[in-house]
């Protein structure tokens, strides 16, 4: 193993932009997702030291050392994009937390890459916002979730952002976020075992069935936590297209075409299922990742990697650092 070890799932918070949508609206700054009033109360427990690893970067990159981790890319936790928030004040926290997340990695320039953060409630402000991130930020990405305020991400209104991506070559990460939850998904975190994995290849089914990836190319979509559940699903998908003329209206492959636009992390937590996903996707397709700092995390993501990638350490070297090089142009 001779990479540099790339960490490309790792979470800020911007406490100043956190302080601003608290003022605004104290329930929905707050709101850690839809679970059950335990699950609430464990989250309550615990977000004060998730809030102070995603804010206090001495302790941040004291946990990368421990970790073995050279590099981290460091874009916020859905809460912090803000996309309850009305236009005018959706820019002015991306903005806010854009300027912070640059400061952060100007402080620490060999250790951490920035993402950029996005008003998408209001497109136009979504894309100069993009270009501010990128060109003059000197971000390397583009951080967004899996819905806006639940619309999906095949939404006419978002391809003026996907072209911009698309123009400016940066990945697009994609983080899952689950607005409606019903009473069964609320139960025993299940909102967070299921309705992550199941968002993430929603997310993606839009993006193809939608043909937002017909339109651009060559867009390049990063999927966390191992894809969700979209590397299990890829032979019903494709059969689906087969039999169901509505999969077809507006994508012009067959779905696993479309796998040469999506990288995936290695968050699995068991070898063999990150193996299964490393023989499913391309191995220059997937990235090292912890989900950092919270308790689905991954904390010790380059072991993982080399407990599912034996004997064959050009592709682990790929997996480790070198895929998020290349893609992020670092």
């Amino acid at each position: 193993m001779s990479a540099k070890v790339i960490d490309g799932h790792r979470h800020l918070m911007c406490l100043d932009a956190h302080q601003r949508a608290n003022s605004l609206d104290p329930v929905r700054a707050n709101a850690m997702g839809g679970t059950s009033q335990a699950s609430a109360m464990v989250n309550l427990e615990k977000a004060p030291e998730w809030f102070r690893k995603m804010s206090d970067f001495d302790e941040h990159l004291a946990d990368m050392d421990a970790a073995g981790i050279d590099v981290g890319v460091i874009w916020p936790p859905p809460p912090g994009f803000y996309y309850w928030a009305e236009p005018s004040a959706g820019a002015e926290l991306a903005q806010i937390v854009n300027d912070n997340t640059a400061q952060v990695v100007r402080e620490h320039p060999d250790r951490l890459v920035g993402l950029t953060s996005l008003p998408l409630q209001d497109p136009s402000s979504a894309t100069r916002e993009l270009k501010r991130g990128i060109r003059e930020l000197n971000h390397k990405g583009v951080a967004i979730a899996s819905n806006v305020n639940d619309s999906g991400l095949d939404d006419e209104g978002l391809l003026p952002f996907f072209e911009q991506a698309e123009a400016l070559d940066v990945p697009v990460f994609i983080h899952p976020d689950v607005t409606h939850v019903t009473e069964r998904l609320g139960k025993y975190y299940l909102v967070n075992f299921l309705g992550y994995p199941m968002h993430t290849a929603l997310a993606a089914c839009e993006l193809v069935f939608g043909g937002v990836l017909d339109r651009f190319p060559n867009l390049k979509i990063c999927l966390v936590h191992a894809g969700g559940t979209l590397p299990f699903l890829l032979g019903r998908l494709e059969h689906g297209q087969s039999v169901r003329p509505e999969a077809r209206e507006k994508c012009l492959h067959p779905f696993p075409y479309y796998l040469k636009n999506f990288y995936v992390d290695t968050i699995a937590f068991n070898p063999e299922i990150l193996r299964f996903v490393c023989t499913i996707m391309q191995k220059d397709h997937v990235f090292l990742g912890t989900d950092y700092p919270f308790d689905m995390a991954d904390m010790d993501p380059v072991s993982s990697a080399k407990k599912a990638i034996t004997h064959d350490d050009a592709t682990l070297d790929l997996i480790i650092g070198d895929n998020l090089q290349r893609i992020l142009n670092i």
